[in-house]
């Protein structure tokens, strides 16, 4: 039966992790040319199409996702191999891919641990809580960063900070010199929510439920930096977790006196990747004990 070749694979699952064919080329040390001829050898000898090709990148069919959800391993064992080699000069090279749902966390953590091992390449990504978990699971991201980690006997999870969630009150606002609001006070006023698979909109929602009320906001807004955006703009008034950024600009943040609970922010990855040498390391500088 014919086989792919372990050079096509190799190109194959480094251009769906990095999603770019030039991405993949300098993380590989080959040329952009080379890793094209491996991904079309590998295409034509099997007639079939992996990738998409776009104006921003490259990507997966869904049979390409499909053969990189069973090939990837070989990547990571790949990396792996050289980490451990490496680890004879403690760390001074290396790779790490962290994915974080909210800048804040996700840069005390990485700060903490670049004092330490400042040769680590990290490759740092940010979107919501599923594109976080997805990234994760898919083997597309060493780490995860997120407030309310998944579940799931393949992931290993612990809790590196605790914080409260805010009200983001533009500085004009009256309530901006309020020294905490309740959410029966939001009733009438302009409101900033989060769409998509916000941790923050969750929260908020349940905390609303909870004291039945249900609010109509002015805008959906689909991330973090829009809804900073447009309460510094005095649009109206909107919520995040107060670790998320140490942005300050024309906002103020408010206790809210009905979410007294505060929320852990947790690192978590697959228990399979708790060995790579990078990883352990970053655990370790979280002050996080790896299970043996």
């Amino acid at each position: 039966m014919k086989r792919p070749t372990a050079a096509q694979l190799r190109a194959f699952n480094e251009v769906a992790a990095t999603g770019s064919f030039s991405r993949a080329a300098r993380s590989l040390g080959l040329s952009q040319p080379a890793i094209t001829a491996q991904i079309k050898a590998l295409e034509e000898g099997f007639a079939v199409r992996l990738f998409d090709r776009t104006a921003s990148g490259s990507e997966l069919t869904a049979l390409g996702h499909r053969l990189f959800q069973r090939t990837a391993e070989q990547r990571d064992v790949e990396r792996d191999a050289a980490e451990i080699l490496l680890t004879v000069r403690n760390l001074d090279v290396g790779e790490l891919s962290i994915a974080a749902g909210a800048p804040g966390p996700a840069m005390q953590q990485v700060a903490r641990f670049r004092q330490r091992y400042p040769g680590i390449k990290i490759d740092m990504s940010f979107g919501n809580w599923q594109d976080v978990v997805t990234a994760v699971r898919e083997r597309r991201a060493d780490l995860g960063i997120l407030t309310a980690a998944p579940s799931g006997s393949e992931i290993f999870s612990a809790p590196v900070l605790y914080q409260s969630l805010v009200a983001l009150v533009p500085r004009a606002h009256p309530y901006a010199t309020h020294a905490s609001l309740r959410l029966a006070d939001l009733v009438g006023q302009a409101l900033l929510f989060r769409s998509g698979r916000s941790q923050t909109q969750r929260e908020l929602n349940l905390a609303l439920r909870a004291q039945g009320l249900s609010l109509t906001p002015l805008f959906w807004l689909e991330s973090r930096e829009a809804v900073f955006e447009a309460a510094e703009q005095g649009l109206g008034i909107g919520f995040m977790f107060d670790a998320a950024s140490g942005r300050s600009g024309g906002v103020v943040r408010v206790p809210i006196a009905d979410i007294d609970q505060t929320f852990p922010e947790h690192v978590f990855c697959l228990h399979a990747k708790i060995t790579s040498p990078t990883v352990s390391a970053f655990l370790e500088t979280s002050g996080i004990a790896a299970p043996v």
